[in-house]
């Protein structure tokens, strides 16, 4: 075995031996439902439920929106889902509802409107429910992913901290592909404008997170920003829809010391890098850069000096882990900035 240790082969077994299969099956996920139809139910969970709700927890409290320097609107346009399962499930009945009146055909393909909507699954008995059964200390904030056209493709949400098991993470995708007739939301980006109204050869910048991203465009709201959900995530996307500008890439500034997330910032340079050559484009791909604050929109808000490098010039801040890696990645594919 790979870590040196001791296997022992029965190489006689007898053919009377049952082979043993696990009988537990994982639920088949419903597809996801039409665009139309999960931005009306995110739009009116939101009207229903906006964040403005629990004002204590998730808007003037420590790490509430007006922490993050938002504004009294932002606590209608960001929702929030309750703590407990059964008011959880309550707005699901609601949604539901909402659905069979707005959209009776697709309602009948399941019984129930909300199915095919992340986050949304049903039990056997027929009621609907929103999320985990699970009682949550505090509200949970529900941050809305819209498209290039401004409707909602799916919602990611934002754990309180008292809520975040050791090890796991604060932000997650509103999402319910492994429960009963559930659905995955799959990896959208998020747009903080529409592209109809930006010409070929302006520049927009690309960062983590959707609520990040509005953070940083209401301080400042010249700024044309599209968000993945992490790092890692929607590469091929962005380049798609990146492809008629140039690009400044504001990942947070932890990818100095996260050889990890290094790798990943190589990685879009390089797939943008490549696809400029291949479709002849002309558009730039710089860094944004800034000292101090680890995010973008903590820099903006705290009116940090934010600067523009190379991919060159941005290489050479690099030191140690960070830039070994990203040496590495780049030698692996063969590319050179």
């Amino acid at each position: 075995s790979q870590n040196n240790g001791y296997k022992h082969v029965h190489d006689e077994i007898p053919s009377n031996i049952p082979i043993l299969t696990s009988t537990r099956h994982s639920p088949p996920t419903i597809p996801i439902a039409p665009l139309e139809i999960r931005h009306a139910v995110f739009a009116e969970l939101i009207r229903l439920s906006p964040a403005a709700k629990y004002r204590t927890e998730l808007v003037t409290g420590p790490s509430g929106l007006y922490a993050r320097g938002l504004a009294h609107q932002h606590a209608r346009t960001f929702g929030a889902l309750p703590p407990t399962r059964d008011a959880r499930a309550a707005l699901a009945r609601t949604l539901n509802t909402y659905v069979r009146r707005i959209f009776p055909d697709y309602s009948k393909l399941y019984g129930a409107g909300v199915i095919g909507i992340p986050g949304f699954w049903q039990e056997p008995s027929g009621k609907v429910h929103l999320w985990k059964l699970h009682n949550y200390r505090m509200p949970i904030l529900v941050i809305p992913y819209k498209n290039a056209h401004g409707l909602i493709q799916a919602c990611q949400i934002r754990l309180h901290q008292a809520d975040i098991p050791e090890g796991e993470k604060k932000y997650r995708w509103l999402s319910s592909p492994s429960d009963r007739r559930g659905t995955g939301s799959g990896t959208p980006i998020h747009f903080t404008f529409s592209p109809t109204t930006l010409r070929a050869g302006e520049t927009v910048v690309i960062t983590e997170g959707a609520l990040k991203a509005e953070t940083f465009v209401h301080h400042r709201p010249k700024a044309r920003v599209i968000a993945t959900s992490g790092v890692s995530c929607s590469h091929d996307q962005i380049i798609e829809v990146t492809q008629p500008y140039n690009a400044l890439i504001a990942f947070d500034a932890d990818h100095r010391i996260n050889p990890t997330v290094s790798r990943q910032l190589a990685s879009l340079i390089a797939k943008r890098f490549e696809d400029s050559i291949e479709h002849n484009l002309t558009t730039t791909t710089r860094i944004l850069f800034w000292e101090g604050p680890k995010g973008i929109d903590e820099a903006a808000q705290q009116n940090v000096r934010l600067q523009t490098k190379t991919i060159s010039e941005w290489y050479e801040t690099l030191t140690n882990e960070p830039r070994q890696e990203v040496d590495r990645f780049w030698s692996e594919i063969s590319f050179s900035p």
